[in-house]
């Protein structure tokens, strides 16, 4: 009777142990990172908006893609609607610079058949975007504020943004004469140009309002403050930064997806705010610094570029 239980014993302990092996084997066992995945086509292409936080992480992803065998060109561009209608056109590109859910809607919506969002994880989590005055404006929190006479006289009723392509500029065009805006007008520009005026208030201390987004390296050397804006003018309080894809990158570059994707899913807001600072405050080399945060980073680079090669 007991040697019956003990062959029984033995026998249901060899079936759960080949259930475990075949489990492992399916489907659903191991984890998809443990598979080799392709480089496929060699040649990427990353446009970038050269006067913003994109420089940062644009480069660094371009730098990782070159270390794991791409041939890649960094083109950088003035405004969202260039980089939508690059990416759009070209199978082998992508960007970095794709703020949802709203500020860069329209873009989306126009291209969204050529196009494709990554957004599993965000590059950047709980970004703002909206109007923004310099901190040491004590009387002005909210957007609902600008229609302070004595303050939109101050400003001439008029809101400093930057190039008219940009998503932000859509979204508040949209608004300029009706609600909180309803007397003031908006004055196109480049980003460059409209650091300058910002700059120059700045260093007067006189009252501007204008055009913004957090995290930014502008923010970090000039202080500013986000608008509150209870009618959601912009959209969500929150918005986040995405990659986007030609919709036939990842059948065409496997690897370059996955190695940029994982990077979205690891990327360090800090390190970001680190490599802006020295690119745009103090006047490293974009490519060259870079270049250094991969070097001093072997760990990171490791993990997201593991098991991806020919």
């Amino acid at each position: 009777m007991i040697k019956r239980r003990l062959i029984k014993m033995v026998g249901l302990v060899a079936t759960l142990a080949l259930a475990l092996v075949l489990s492992a084997c399916g489907n659903g066992g191991g984890s998809s990172d443990n598979k080799k995945t392709a480089l496929g086509s060699k040649d990427v292409e990353i446009p970038y908006i050269a006067s913003d936080n994109s420089t940062a992480r644009s480069l660094v992803i371009a730098e990782v893609l070159k270390k794991a065998g791409y041939n890649v060109t960094t083109t950088p561009v003035q405004a969202s609607g260039p980089l939508y209608a690059s990416v759009s056109e070209d199978k082998n590109q992508f960007h970095a610079d794709g703020i949802f859910p709203s500020t860069d809607k329209k873009y989306y919506d126009k291209f969204k058949n050529k196009v494709t969002v990554y957004n599993q994880n965000h590059i950047i989590d709980k970004a703002k975007v909206g109007l923004a005055v310099p901190k040491y404006e004590q009387d002005v929190d909210s957007i609902r504020d600008l229609k302070n006479k004595d303050f939109g006289k101050s400003v001439d009723w008029t809101i400093q943004g930057t190039d008219e392509r940009n998503g932000i500029m859509k979204q508040t065009k949209d608004e300029i004469g009706e609600n909180d805006l309803k007397k003031y007008s908006l004055k196109k520009s480049s980003d460059q140009d409209q650091f300058k005026k910002i700059q120059g208030a700045y260093k007067q201390q006189k009252p501007i309002v204008f055009t913004a987004m957090d995290p930014s390296w502008i923010n970090k050397e000039l202080d500013f403050k986000m608008l509150e804006d209870p009618d959601k003018v912009y959209g969500n309080k929150d918005q986040h930064i995405d990659l986007v894809f030609n919709k036939e990158f990842k059948q065409n570059h496997p690897g370059a997806y996955k190695i940029a994707t994982r990077m979205a899913d690891d990327w360090s807001k800090k390190d970001e705010e680190n490599l802006s600072k020295k690119i745009f405050v103090d006047n490293k080399n974009p490519e060259q610094t870079a270049k250094d945060y991969v070097d001093d980073h072997d760990n990171k680079v490791d993990d997201w570029t593991e098991n991806v090669g020919n």
